[in-house]
């Protein structure tokens, strides 16, 4: 995959956009990593110390978090996610359940709308969901862009342990 790591040519070089930038960036790397693997490859773990790190159970994971940051701590609506206190894993559950390119149009249509709120959000507006600390919308932002780029990390090397492919 070609970098795409810096904004288009003419764009604002200013904190929000380049923060856009690479959320998008890392989304779409996401994305790269699972895009034509065969169903079983995606729902393949090879680590039997973590039964569900699989391609896709990644993805979707990737998923629910950006929904559940936004929706719950950023707009403080109930929580509709899939864990439960019995299974607080099961967004990963979910992603070997569902087809992958289900997986993957799920998580792309979370990630446009993830940018899309972060595009007009205030940065400096604090998380209607309190934790022990006093969260602000720019700290959500840069979370997720560096949830997602640790997860691309773990997918990179789930590519290369399933098909030899590596890259970005």
């Amino acid at each position: 995959m070609p970098r795409d790591d810096l904004p288009a040519e003419g764009e604002s070089w200013d904190e929000r956009s380049l923060l856009l930038t690479m959320l998008r960036y890392t989304q779409q790397t996401a994305v790269e990593k699972v895009q034509g693997l065969s169903e079983d490859l995606a729902r393949t773990a090879p680590l039997s110390t973590s039964p569900r790190m699989a391609p896709a159970n990644l993805l979707n994971h990737l998923r629910w978090v950006e929904w559940s940051w936004i929706h719950v701590d950023l707009l403080d609506e109930p929580d509709q996610g899939p864990w439960t206190k019995e299974n607080p894993d099961a967004e990963f559950d979910q992603g070997s359940e569902l087809p992958l390119d289900e997986v993957i149009r799920l998580y792309e249509e979370q990630a446009d709308a993830t940018r899309a709120y972060f595009a007009d959000a205030d940065l400096d507006a604090e998380t209607r969901r309190k934790r022990k600390r006093t969260l602000t919308t720019r700290w959500v932002l840069l979370h997720l862009i560096e949830e997602t780029a640790r997860h691309n990390g773990h997918l990179d090397i789930l590519r290369e342990m399933a098909d030899g492919s590596v890259g970005d």
